[in-house]
């Protein structure tokens, strides 16, 4: 593999892992302030019949935030959500790339620049460059700020940087190729943390269950509260658990869905580079270029030597007709 797959996958990988330490911060700064009191609602008041059906009662936040770990579950209810947002914000800035990137691609590849055209007939090398003309791209895309923000301009980047003198059709769909898979490959491993966020979710709300149960059934146990007050405890302390738990089923039919989303943004990148790219290229082969190079050289040297040949015998014929 080449240095410049090893470095671009570096970068996308660094790019993620920045992006979640930045869903952190904003997770912090945009999550509400801790209640003044969390304390465990009135077990009377939680049972009421017109309060268990109204959907306000379900919703309050102030379930899951209850002491002592309810700060910790809301933390990471506003990090899940703010990256959802951002990756879905970002999924739209991507497909602005993928627009220009197409737009780039259509207006250069196999079009000649007006400076280019030579009264003669080009050379092969020079045909391979009217047909990708490399130089002229990666002036276009050199641009640091739309590299960083557009994922395609990125990969467009790395296809067309080639150590060797000459690009071939074979030598950039293996390298494309390379690229596609490496995508894929970090695609998948950047939804990493945000799986393992949403598995902690539950064991924290079970944990947070277990310390309430705990926390107020004791004071029953001691004899300081009746036992008919038992299950309105038990029932208030699961409250958090089950918040967690409809929380996490929320986010995981919300990244379902974006994953689909951001699957076919890629395969669209993966087209636009073989079927509007890839495909217009005349060479297959690497060495393609340097035979017809050569063949073209010793058509030349052949007809230059026919051309002497026909002085020769024109001038031959004319002193036989002098002579004559």
């Amino acid at each position: 593999m080449e240095y410049g797959l090893r470095r671009y996958e570096a970068i996308q990988r660094l790019l993620w892992f920045l992006f979640f330490l930045i869903c952190l911060g904003c997770a912090y700064v945009v999550m509400p302030p801790p209640p003044a009191a969390s304390k465990l609602v009135s077990i009377t008041r939680s049972f009421q019949p017109e309060i268990l059906k109204s959907i306000d009662f379900w919703l309050d936040w102030r379930w899951i935030r209850m002491e002592p770990l309810g700060n910790l579950m809301t933390y990471l209810v506003w990090v899940a959500f703010v990256f959802l947002g951002g990756r879905l914000f970002g999924l739209i800035v991507q497909y602005g790339g993928n627009f220009y990137v197409r737009s780039l691609l259509a207006a250069n590849i196999g079009k000649p620049e007006p400076n280019t055209r030579s009264p003669g007939p080009p050379s092969f090398s020079r045909k391979s460059e009217i047909t990708l003309p490399v130089q002229l791209l990666m002036k276009k895309t050199n641009n640091i700020f739309l590299q960083i923000v557009f994922h395609p301009l990125r990969r467009l980047r790395v296809l067309l940087t080639n150590p060797q003198t000459t690009f071939s059709g074979e030598g950039l769909a293996e390298k494309e190729r390379r690229l596609a898979e490496t995508d894929w490959e970090i695609l998948w491993s950047s939804w990493t943390p945000f799986r393992w966020l949403l598995r902690f979710l539950p064991m924290v709300g079970i944990v947070q269950t277990v310390w309430l149960l705990q926390l107020h059934i004791q004071p029953t146990v001691l004899g300081q509260k009746e036992l008919q007050d038992l299950f309105g405890i038990a029932f208030n302390s699961l409250l958090p658990l089950f918040q967690a738990i409809f929380l996490t089923v929320v986010l995981s039919l919300s990244s379902g869905l974006l994953k689909r989303l951001e699957s076919l943004y890629l395969s669209g990148v993966d087209a636009l580079f073989y079927d509007r790219f890839l495909t217009k290229l005349p060479f297959q082969s690497s060495d393609t270029p340097i035979l017809l190079e050569t063949l073209q050289s010793n058509f030349q040297a052949l007809h230059a030597t026919l051309q002497r040949l026909e002085e020769a015998l024109s001038g031959g014929r004319n002193l036989t007709g002098k002579g004559g």
